[in-house]
């Protein structure tokens, strides 16, 4: 007995060992037994990323876990996803795991986890989930009748689930569209029988569209049923069951019968209850307050019946009414009650043609604050060219609405809407602004009209809108509001009000509007949170609150041709503003904007666009006479990419043509700029005091004043590229120094600057008067010694450099080529004389140390010497050369390191 025993453990123990080694030994056999199975039942590609096998969670099943599992269509759907789904777990027999490849598996249960499946039907008819193999002998069935022997899987389900999950369906034929997200359903049953009940509990965020409209948009439906299941017939009958749509409960009862060519339906439904309530309920969580306290008279009712068949041709007929008798609501903290609510809706289609649905909404009316509101309407051909029918006329006080109807805390708002009107249009004519087909007729009025809320920092006032509707385009006869230092004035007319109300289309049209004071400040706001940013500049940490984007609307589609006599922008007043602006695609056209501003005139072409997370400008400006200084204080602009002009004193024209990125409160973000410009001068003054640069470039060039700049009528050409501004050569001069500039300067401060002085002769003094008295008058008029100046550093901490060796040499080498000349002429006689009063020691230049260290006399005229040099020939020797260069270079560092005094001419005679 022992014996037997100890065998029968050996046994036991090594099946234990067999199932534990099983799921590894024979994964991946099973994975591609799978994916064969699949394959070849479906005609799609079928693939997952692994296969997980246990032989003990589900004991005495098998688990059978896919992971990232996805259905890829075929033609004519090639490449779209069917269905994935992250996970899928499978309880089935242990021994079907071993089944050939043309065996069926058996599946008892079903769990499939965060997937999505996509059905589709395109515009020739044609489904996406319309995959299933079919062998020749099935293809030819209407003959042979020969049933297929399933070699994939069997369902023969126990239980399933589908767990957070979406699903949509899109029939392009037919143009509905319906969505499931948040999907959770299970459902339990036995469905080996041929006759049970599956209980079932589902819940579903639903939107349906037909033909662009949404009649059921992301609502919350839960339904809780049990289904009399009858698979022989193929027949779903509900027995007990509660359903909801958001918070509003139903009953449901009726059938559906799976036939072989269509689908019969036969339910009905109801609310259990006609409490008035029931209508809250029906609107979604987020777009009503707490119902806590609210108090209710009258009824709301909604019931309805679906039957027929469900062809490719035909749907069911149905009559789905909501209506309410002398209902009133009333929320607890509020004041006011509305009253005497009757309306009747219903849905309708009594041929099973989808085309002759309709929906009819006969009256409709409510009380509030003794006036009485009523509209009623009929919408026909739902499912083709739509034709809307509505009228709506009444009297509404806003502020006794916002004491009937709770709306956010900061928001507030009074004034007195006036309405009659009707419409009559197709959606045809809406979507082909053929405004001709589109009958509109009646006023609408808005007067008194306040609104204190987050869209504007102050109260935004409207004393009178006039909208008149007796024509096909509409007209906005007059508009006058006004918010903090802000009036508008618009009149003008709308093109598509329609398209604009029930085709999600811009709105488009063409308005004037006019201002006395527009102030940008007033349409500005700054984000509600506490939140700020610490931002370095220049070294130093600025705290910050964060700007709300200023976006401009992506819903117009409009011309406004404007003016006003004052806009004031960033303490900035512009005067006389006028031009055209057109807005459209979220971007901003402005052309021929005028204005007056800085004692001069701007003229203006160009875009702003806040289209994408970056907004972005172009912009061409013509600038007139504007005030250097005024012009310096207002434009940060000017203050980066001219930082010398605050030392001018005059009047500047510019022709400027920049791009670049906007700052969240649309201001140019300036190291992102680009483009060209055209400056012009118009000045005689300059203070250096008002500048770094020139004040250590007056106190460096010793022999000139800066205060003597020429700049009237200088213009140049500006290029802004990479963060920099780059200067092409300009001239200038300095009494009769000629100046020529060119350089670049950074936005964040730093430059690279080059002055190329042009200094003439006279200007080196008594110091340079024997140097210079060999040579004749005529000769040292057409001496000048180029000087390069260096500048460099940063605007606000500059640095000059000279490079006075440069200098030296052009010096030198130009009087020797003189003296050449002259000894070509005159002999070498003379030239060695002229030669040995330098050897010899009767230098003019001996005291150039002392005039160095500032100790100088007064100026003398360098001409008034002895005779003129005598002539020699080319024996000039190196010591010579040597020496010249020598006292030049004396000469030029003399000049540059004098105090600064009113230089004399030296080539005018005592």
């Amino acid at each position: 007995m022992k014996k037997i025993l100890k065998i029968v453990g050996v046994f036991v123990l090594a099946v234990v060992v067999l199932l534990i080694a099983a799921p590894f030994l024979l994964k991946d056999q099973i994975a591609q037994v799978i994916k064969d199975k699949l394959n070849n039942s479906l005609n799609a590609q079928v693939d997952f990323a692994e296969v997980d096998l246990s032989l003990f969670s589900a004991f005495p099943d098998a688990s059978l876990n896919l992971k990232k599992l996805q259905v890829i269509n075929k033609e004519p759907f090639v490449g779209d996803t069917l269905f994935y789904s992250d996970a899928i777990k499978l309880s089935l027999p242990v021994m079907d795991l071993f089944n050939e490849v043309g065996e069926p598996i058996e599946v008892h249960e079903l769990t499939i986890d965060d997937a999505i499946a996509r059905l589709k039907v395109n515009a020739t008819g044609a489904a996406n989930w319309d995959i299933a193999v079919r062998d020749s002998a099935f293809a030819k069935a209407e003959t042979t009748q020969t049933p297929q022997e399933n070699t994939g899987f069997v369902f023969d389900l126990n239980h399933y689930e589908i767990n957070n999950s979406s699903f949509s369906y899109i029939d392009e034929e037919s143009k509905n569209v319906l969505l499931l997200n948040e999907l959770n359903h299970e459902g339990t049953g036995d469905f080996s029988l041929n006759e049970s009940t599956l209980q079932t509990i589902t819940n579903a965020k639903v939107t349906y569209e037909l033909d662009g409209i949404k009649y059921i948009n992301d609502q919350d439906v839960s339904l809780v049923a049990d289904v009399l299941m009858n698979l022989d017939d193929q027949r779903y009958t509900f027995k007990e069951n509660e359903a909801k749509v958001n918070d509003l409960p139903l009953e449901l009862d009726g059938f559906v019968d799976l036939e072989e060519n269509s689908t019969l339906v036969d339910l009905t439904f109801k609310t259990p209850s006609s409490d008035f309530k029931n209508f809250f309920a029906l609107i979604p969580q987020e777009y009503r307050s707490n119902l806590e306290g609210i108090t209710t008279t009258g009824d709301f009712i909604v019931n309805g019946t679906i039957n027929g068949e469900v062809t490719d041709e035909l749907i069911p007929k149905m009559d789905i009414k909501v209506s309410s008798q002398n209902a009133s609501f009333k929320y607890p903290d509020l004041p006011q009650t509305v009253r005497n609510i009757n309306f009747n809706a219903a849905l309708l289609n009594t041929t099973g043609k989808v085309e002759d649905t309709y929906l009819s909404v006969p009256s409709a009316t409510f009380n509030l604050a003794g006036e009485t509101v009523s509209a009623k309407a009929l919408v026909t051909r739902l499912t083709e060219n739509m034709k809307v029918d509505l009228e709506a006329r009444g009297i509404i006080d806003l502020l006794k609405l916002k004491q009937a109807i709770p709306f956010p805390d900061n928001t507030s708002f009074n004034g007195i809407l006036d309405l009659d009107i009707a419409t009559v249009f197709d959606m045809e004519s809406v979507e082909n602004e053929r405004y001709a087909n589109i009958q509109t007729k009646g006023l609408a009025k808005l007067r008194d009209f306040t609104y204190q809320g987050d869209a504007f920092n102050q109260s935004f006032d409207v004393s009178t809108a006039v909208i008149n509707m007796n024509n096909s385009r509409v007209k906005l006869e007059s508009f006058n509001a006004r918010t903090g230092n802000t009036d508008l004035n618009a009149s003008g007319t709308i093109n598509n009000l329609i398209g604009f109300l029930f085709e999600d289309q811009k709105l488009k049209g063409n308005f004037k509007v006019s201002s006395d004071q527009f102030d940008t400040s007033d349409f500005m706001s700054t984000t509600t949170g506490s939140k700020e940013e610490t931002i370095t500049t220049e070294n130093k940490s600025v705290a910050t609150t964060n700007n709300e984007a200023i976006k401009i609307p992506d819903f117009l589609d409009a011309q406004l041709d404007f003016n006003a006599n004052r806009v004031i922008y960033d303490n900035i007043t512009l005067n006389d503003v006028s031009g055209i602006a057109m807005v459209r695609d979220e971007t901003l056209f402005l052309n021929d904007l005028k204005t007056k501003v800085f004692n001069g005139t701007i003229g203006l072409d160009g875009t702003v666009s806040t289209k994408g997370t970056t907004p972005k400008f172009k912009m061409a400006l013509n600038m007139n006479e504007l005030d250097i200084a005024q012009s310096f204080q207002g434009f940060e602009m000017f203050q980066k990419l001219v930082p010398l002009i605050n030392a001018f004193k005059g009047k500047l024209n510019t022709d400027l043509e920049i791009q670049g990125d906007l700052s969240n409160d649309l201001t140019p973000v300036l190291t992102t700029i680009a483009g060209d410009a055209f400056a012009q001068l118009l000045t005689d003054d300059v203070d250096t005091s008002q500048n770094k640069l020139l004040n250590l470039l007056d106190n460096k060039l010793g022999f000139i004043d800066v205060n003597d700049l020429n700049l009237r009528d200088i213009t140049t050409k500006l290029k802004l590229n990479n963060g920099a501004v780059e200067i092409a050569p300009f001239d200038f001069n300095i009494k009769d120094i000629k100046v020529v500039a060119s350089g670049k300067h950074s936005l964040s401060n730093s430059m690279d600057y080059t002055l190329n002085l042009e200094v003439p002769a006279k200007y080196f003094g008594k110091e340079g008067a024997s140097l210079l008295s060999k040579l004749e008058s005529k000769e040292i008029d057409k001496i000048t010694v180029p000087v390069p100046v260096k500048l460099g550093g940063s605007i606000s901490s500059p640095s000059v450099d000279l490079n006075l060796d440069l200098a030296v040499k052009n010096l030198t080498n130009q009087i020797i080529e003189i003296q050449k000349q002259k000894l070509k002429d005159k002999g070498e006689e003379a030239a060695n004389n002229a030669i040995n009063d330098i050897l010899q020691g009767n230098n003019p230049l001996d005291n150039i140390k002392d005039v160095i260290k500032g100790d100088k006399g007064q100026v003398k005229d360098s001409t008034q010497t002895t005779s003129p040099v005598s002539t020699t020939t080319d024996s000039l020797k190196q010591n010579t050369k040597d020496k010249v260069k020598e006292t030049a270079g004396n000469l030029i560092k003399d000049l540059f390191g004098r105090n600064k005094k009113k230089p004399v001419d030296t080539t005018k005679a005592k």
